[in-house]
C-alpha cells in the first residue's frame, strides 16, 4: 500500500516544533470546517465541492485527519489524495482559488509561524495533485519580506 503523504511528498514538510507551539486535532477542526464553509460559497470551488461531497461532516472528519496526519504526523488518515482529484474539469485557477481562502482561513485559526506551515504543506499538496492530474506546473508568489 503506497503511503498517502509519501505521494504527495508532504512527511519532510511535518514540523515536531509545531506540536508543541498550538497545532492541536481541535483547531485543525476549526480550520478545516471555516475553511470548507468559504468553498462552499465561492462561486469557481463551491459547485466542485457541491457535485462531490455529499456528506460534509464525514468530509470535515476526513480533511482533519489529513491534516493531522500531515502536520503532527498523526498516523490517522488513510486515503487516495491523487485519486480523489481525477473526475477532471480542474485548472490552474481553481488550485489558485483553493490555495487563496485556504491561506487566508490558516492565517485566522494559526500563529503566523504554524499558518506558514500549513500553507507550505498545502502549496506542495496542490502542486502535486495538479501535476499528477495533469493540470500542469503551479506557480506561487511568496509574500514580500
Amino acid at each position: 500500500m503506497t503511503d498517502p503523504f509519501h505521494e504527495l511528498e508532504l512527511t519532510e514538510a511535518s514540523c515536531d516544533s509545531a506540536l508543541s507551539q498550538g497545532i492541536t486535532v481541535d483547531k485543525i477542526r476549526v480550520m478545516v470546517e471555516r475553511f470548507y464553509g468559504r468553498t462552499q460559497q465561492d462561486e469557481l470551488l463551491g459547485p466542485i465541492f457541491a457535485e462531490r461531497v455529499a456528506d460534509w461532516d464525514a468530509h470535515y472528519a476526513k480533511m482533519t485527519r489529513f491534516w493531522s496526519s500531515a502536520t503532527m504526523r498523526a498516523g490517522t488518515y488513510s486515503g487516495r489524495p491523487i485519486e480523489a482529484h481525477r473526475f477532471g474539469g480542474f485548472t490552474q485557477a481553481h488550485f489558485a482559488r483553493w490555495l487563496e481562502l485556504f491561506t487566508a482561513t490558516a492565517n485566522e485559526v494559526f500563529d503566523a509561524q504554524n499558518a506558514a506551515m500549513f500553507v507550505n504543506l498545502g502549496q506542495k499538496m496542490a502542486s502535486s495533485i495538479a501535476m499528477r492530474i495533469g493540470v500542469g506546473r503551479l506557480s506561487f508568489s511568496t509574500p514580500d519580506a
